[in-house]
């Protein structure tokens, strides 16, 4: 919502909400999955990882960075718990809305309502694209999925990573290793070619037709 504002210009903008403001280490827990949730999370400074850990497994969900808000449609359902474990990714300074002030201050903040609704919509279409990876039995149908998607969003044959691998096989739901082996896999076979930032499909044809196998 906010990647072009600094802390300064979003406190500015927030001068007359109540809210506080707390400081993370990299690594530290923000929340745990089953904690209750009743308030809006902004992040002044840093980031944060959502990460589903099942047992020895991690099941990486979303990221978010500075100017991103998060815990908003948690704190506005039924069920109010978080769904996963939130993680600081990076030395963090974020900012904490109670729902009750939220909602006042979108009250009496329009423009601020229409990008927040705005960020809101476009999280559940991340979310759609989320679900639609389980679909997929496969690594390869997931990477395919992947490439598809961001060929779509991105316009282009050569698809730039905007997370590091290993989160990126967290979001798929595999292992580190298991994904860089079937990327190697598919690089032998001529469908992609690989940097440490990016992907380039060179088959377009083809991962269309393995994703639909």
């Amino acid at each position: 919502m906010f990647r072009n504002k600094n802390k300064e210009d979003i406190l500015n903008l927030f001068n007359d909400a109540t809210y506080i403001i707390k400081n993370y280490n990299k690594n530290d827990i923000i929340a745990f999955e089953g904690d209750a949730c009743t308030s809006i999370g902004l992040i002044l400074q840093g980031g944060v990882d959502i990460k589903r850990i099942l047992g020895s497994k991690i099941i990486h969900v979303s990221s978010f960075n500075e100017g991103q808000v998060f815990g908003e449609i948690i704190a506005f359902s039924d069920i109010k718990l978080y769904p996963a474990t939130v993680i600081a990714s990076k030395s963090s300074t974020i900012m904490f809305i109670s729902k009750d002030n939220f909602i006042k201050f979108c009250t009496s903040h329009q423009d601020f309502l229409d990008m927040f609704l705005n960020d809101l919509t476009n999280k559940i279409f991340v979310l759609n694209k989320s679900i639609t990876n389980l679909t997929f039995s496969s690594i390869r149908q997931k990477i395919c999925n992947f490439l598809i998607t961001e060929y779509k969003i991105q316009n282009s044959n050569n698809i730039k990573l905007k997370m590091t691998k290993e989160k990126l096989a967290e979001s798929l739901g595999v292992t580190r290793p298991s994904l860089s082996r079937e990327l190697i896999n598919m690089k032998d076979l001529g469908i992609i070619s690989y940097s440490r930032d990016y992907i380039k499909i060179l088959d377009l044809e083809e991962i269309e037709n393995i994703i639909i196998d």
